[in-house]
């Protein structure tokens, strides 16, 4: 789709056209891409914008020039001769180096750019690494600041995103990505991350909250595992050894009991009921300081000491006094108990608890396991923070980030050498306070929090600035051993594809358990029963290959590039590999996990066969493990395998090579397989196979196994014919052989055998194949420079033996179970 077009949907969605003009601009739009197949409706959607759908839905194709009338004058943009809207460069800050970090950065500009796409129409037209240009419909040029400062407030930092614009907020990124992946297997403390918004807060505090629930499910559960042993040691009907089985299980099930609810109950009497204590001595001592600075007779000298000892005290209080005294009374009433007095505090006060247990039923086991709470300092940490974030006020909140687009490029400040330094962010590289530098570097923003700098004589966690800590945490995009993260590209940019790419990959991940931020995608990984990962077990690049084939439609594998990202590279994963991977999947029915309890190496071995465009072998290989469920699938398979590759014949490349193998084969299977065939249902038929029911497969495992050699074929062919005198087959078409079928004939017409395909009296149509035929195929072949070395031809026969035995699947698998018996 060109850069005219995106224009003028733009100004339509924001009615800048003028009104007597747009009947024609619409008809521009439809009669212009009519014959390109694009989905411009489609396109349309992208600007979530009810009345351009309608204007291009009840239009009526009239017919009208195909030039758009645009006009493009420096930055401004006019239609005929009225003004539309200007066009902007906004430059991009620079991206951290480390991969995790990078991809937040990457995916909230992403997520931004939707944004103004769908809140004011403003469009991309052109995009790098460094920059973005942009068309915005109308005269007034928004606030890209303002807007971004909106976008945080109400999508990327809100709890539930904006479901106008249909555009997530933590709800579906940061919960979903708790959910989905484990990001520390011995779990973590609480989060020391930039609160930027409530609802931000809110999330949090439900994340706490969820924990508090969880840990206390735990021990309810096992109290009543406790008491259901006791109960079973009443029987008298209980033999000797399973009492004392029961016993030991209830003696330990009571020692873990005991010990939890000490734990918990001595940490949460030491910190948080301390906690308490503490933060009341500190509101005494300010009403004090207060007291003291009201004396209208101080000296300026000790007022100023005393303004500044009250500024220290001031500054570590967290709580509001009445809270204080509220909880204080609590602890009261019930004690020291951490679970009935949450509880009991939620009763008291439901309408401050009611938003963050609504949302703590949106995590799962797995979310609320990543927090350590095994540890009791760190649960009641949970209970402390939990409050804390319930108490915030507005002006406690952090400041918003400062926008990542921007009108003029980002100015590089000098620094000094070295990377351990407060001086600077270790992610961005922007200059910080070294007195004011409070965040440092969590599992929530690289893959290693703890990273050994090269001018530092230790490990330890670097600091970063607040805008780097807040963005990380918002980003969905963690880099662990279960996540394969791919990024999406349309593979013509100027296709409607790439305006499209967004709201499909939002479709996508609203389909499958996955979590998606801009163009990028994570797929979790496959695990067995046992938790072993098909990832880690069948490598990275080859999981991803399978996984994607597996959910992505066909059209899909078609119309956009893939990318496996990697810390450090970037590797592409090819459509032409995606698309045959896919049809060998659904063909065989393969998956990546066999039910539940193992992964599938064959599928791995396949792939890898795959990767290297050895497509035969790839088949052959799971031929001889499973059968085929959909004979059609597998040769439509193959010829769209051809199709993606044989634009490579012309390119003087490797591929060039593996292209025309691929199709010498095709033709060369089809050629043989009518006299193989030929020969298996004579052999059927004859009185050895009554008598011995394995000489079908013998005969035709023999004549498969003479391919490479055309004389000793033929020979083998002639118990093909009737009488066993003449060498003549045919080559009947249908859906099973159609790619074979078609390459044959181009073969035929290529070497000036005409007149051979005909008709039987039902219709179908069939090939009239002769030993001559194959003969003459043959030594055409071994005259082409690319099999004249003797390894070519090997290649070429091999592969064609390979092609002929999926072709008799049942043939392999039984020769395949006699030699394991052998």
């Amino acid at each position: 789709m060109d850069t005219n077009a995106k224009i003028l949907l733009s100004a339509l969605a924001s009615d800048v056209i003028p009104s007597s003009k747009v009947t024609s601009v619409v008809s521009t739009l439809t009669m212009s891409h009519a014959n390109e197949y694009v989905d411009i409706q489609g396109i349309a959607r992208a600007f979530h914008n009810p009345k351009l759908l309608r204007q291009l839905r009840t239009s009526k194709h009239e017919a009208s020039g195909s030039s758009y009338s645009l006009n493009i004058n420096e930055a401004f943009v006019t239609y005929e001769t009225y003004p539309i809207g200007q066009t902007q460069i906004l430059y991009k800050s620079p991206f951290p180096g480390e991969l995790q970090a990078r991809l937040a950065i990457e995916s909230i500009i992403d997520r931004f750019l939707d944004y103004l796409l769908k809140e004011h129409q403003i469009v991309v037209l052109n995009e790098s690494d460094r920059h973005v240009q942009v068309f915005i419909p109308g005269q007034t040029i928004p606030d890209f600041e303002e807007q971004w400062d909106k976008f945080l407030k109400k999508v990327a930092f809100s709890a539930f995103g904006d479901s106008r614009l249909q555009m997530p907020g933590l709800v579906q990124t940061f919960i979903i990505m708790l959910n989905a992946v484990t990001l520390s297997g011995r779990g973590f403390s609480t989060l020391d991350v930039p609160i930027l918004t409530k609802e931000q807060a809110e999330v949090l505090a439900a994340w706490y909250f969820a924990v508090i629930q969880q840990v206390d499910r735990r021990q309810r559960n096992r109290q009543k595992q406790i008491d259901s042993i006791q109960e079973e040691l009443k029987s008298s009907d209980l033999k000797e050894k399973e009492r004392q089985s029961k016993e030991k299980e209830l003696d330990d099930k009571e020692v873990m009991q005991a010990k939890e609810a000490k734990k918990y109950t001595e940490n949460f009497e030491k910190s948080f009921a301390g906690l308490i204590n503490n933060q009341t001595e500190l509101w005494k001592e300010l009403h004090q300081l207060d007291t003291k600075l009201s004396d209208s007779s101080l000296p300026k000298k000790d007022q100023r000491k005393l303004y500044k000892q009250r500024d220290k005290v001031a500054s570590k209080i967290t709580f509001p006094e009445k809270w204080l005294l509220e909880k204080r009374s609590l602890l009261k009433e019930i004690g020291c108990q951490p679970f009935k007095f949450v509880f009991r505090d939620r009763e008291l006060h439901s309408e401050k608890f009611q938003s963050i247990t609504e949302i703590a039923k949106r995590f799962d086991r797995k979310a609320t396991d990543q927090i350590n709470s095994t540890r009791g300092d760190i649960f009641t940490q949970c209970i402390t923070e939990m409050y804390r974030l319930l108490e915030l006020d507005e002006k406690d909140l952090d400041s918003l980030p400062p926008p990542l687009l921007a009108s003029k490029p980002p100015l590089l400040a000098n620094r000094l050498a070295g990377d351990d330094s407060k001086e600077f962010c270790y992610s961005c590289g922007v200059g910080l306070d070294p007195k004011k530098a409070k965040w440092q570097v969590l599992r929530f923003m690289f893959e290693r929090p703890s990273q050994r700098r090269q001018s530092s004589n230790r490990e330890g966690r670097p600091h970063i600035c607040a805008s780097c800590s807040a963005l990380a945490f918002a980003s969905p995009l963690k880099v662990t051993d279960e996540s394969i993260i791919l990024r999406l590209l349309p593979i013509d940019q100027a296709s409607t594809a790439s305006i499209k790419l967004q709201d499909y990959v939002r479709m996508l991940t609203s389909k499958e358990v996955h979590l998606s931020a801009g163009k990028y995608i994570v797929l979790t990984s496959d695990r067995t029963n046992k938790g072993d990962l098909a990832a880690s077990k069948l490598g990275q690049v080859q999981y991803a290959l399978a996984k994607v084939a597996s959910i992505f439609p066909q059209e899909v594998l078609k119309d956009f590039r893939f990318k496996l990202i990697l810390q450090g590279s970037d590797i592409e994963l090819r459509s032409r590999h995606l698309l045959f991977i896919k049809g060998l999947m659904e063909s065989y029915g393969q998956s990546i996990i066999i039910a539940g309890k193992e992964i599938n190496i064959s599928l791995g071995d396949a792939i890898r066969y795959i990767q290297q465009d050895l497509p035969y072998l790839a088949d052959y290989s799971l031929v001889k493990v499973s059968s085929i469920s959909n004979h059609l699938m597998i040769e439509q398979t193959r010829s769209i395998y051809w199709e993606e590759l044989k634009g490579f014949m012309d390119s003087n490349s490797r591929l060039t090579k593996r292209a025309k193998l691929y199709q010498d084969v095709a033709a060369l299977t089809g050629l043989t397989y009518a006299f193989v065939e030929s020969l298996e249902r004579v052999a059927e038929k004859s009185l050895e196979q009554q008598k011995d029911p394995k000489y079908t497969a013998r005969e035709v495992g023999k004549i498969i196994e003479k391919a490479d050699d055309v004389t000793a074929f033929c020979y083998y062919a002639t118990l093909g014919g009737e009488e066993k005198k003449d060498v003549q087959a045919r080559l009947y078409h249908n859906s099973r052989n159609d790619f074979i079928y078609n390459q044959t004939l181009i073969l035929l017409k290529n070497l000036a055998i005409t007149g051979r395909e005909d008709k039987t009296d039902q219709g179908g149509k069939y090939i009239q194949l002769y030993a001559d035929d194959v003969a003459k195929v043959y030594i055409h072949f071994a005259s082409q420079k690319e099999y004249e070395q003797e390894k070519d031809w090997k290649e070429l026969t091999y592969n064609l033996k390979l092609s002929l035995y999926t072709r008799f699947p049942e043939l392999v698998r039984k020769l395949k179970s006699t030699s394991e018996k052998n």
